[in-house]
């Protein structure tokens, strides 16, 4: 397996857009604080989150986006358990196991996280809790980000409102990284 910073280089080397490696990023804690929640490898949830895009600065095909990163991520011997995620965030199979569904659920709450800091003075540290939920409720706001995979984390037992806190808190804790 890889580090966290040779994980970063590598998305830098490979994806162009500054904002897309930002959101990466953001993923990477937000698994990182969930692997310790469910008592699991925080190592390989943190590196799973940011790898989980590393294919769109060569495709923003959905049919390709998530295969070739894990084909790519195969051929440098990472883990299956991570490939797997890779592809299922993706839409390329069922989200089954505990890292699957929370990378979905994470990768989609980072997006609503952070269009909350972009309205509220691009700063994580003004950003509550309380805030996302509201923006939660209001489809038209961040209508990328898909609530129904967020309130996938209620499947593996984090309660929604536990799930936002701690997304929070993990994206604040790099919000340097993140320029917000």
């Amino acid at each position: 397996m890889i580090t966290r910073t040779e994980a970063i280089d590598l998305i830098r080397q490979k994806v162009p857009n500054e904002n897309l490696c930002r959101h990466m990023i953001a993923v990477g804690a937000i698994m990182k604080a969930l692997s310790v929640k469910m008592d699991d490898d925080k190592d390989l949830w943190e590196i799973t989150g940011i790898l989980h895009d590393i294919d769109l600065g060569v495709t923003e095909d959905p049919m390709q986006h998530g295969r070739i990163g894990a084909n790519w991520l195969k051929a440098e011997g990472m883990p299956l358990e991570m490939t797997d995620a890779i592809l299922a965030h993706a839409g390329h199979s069922e989200c089954k196991t505990n890292l699957e569904i929370l990378l979905m659920a994470g990768d989609q709450l980072s997006g609503l996280i952070t269009a909350c800091a972009l309205v509220m003075g691009k700063k994580l540290a003004n950003v509550t809790p309380k805030s996302i939920k509201k923006r939660f409720k209001e489809l038209r706001f961040a209508a990328g980000a898909d609530r129904n995979a967020i309130k996938m984390c209620e499947k593996v037992g984090i309660p929604l409102d536990e799930f936002i806190e701690q997304g929070l808190i993990a994206m604040q804790s790099v919000s340097d990284e993140l320029g917000l």
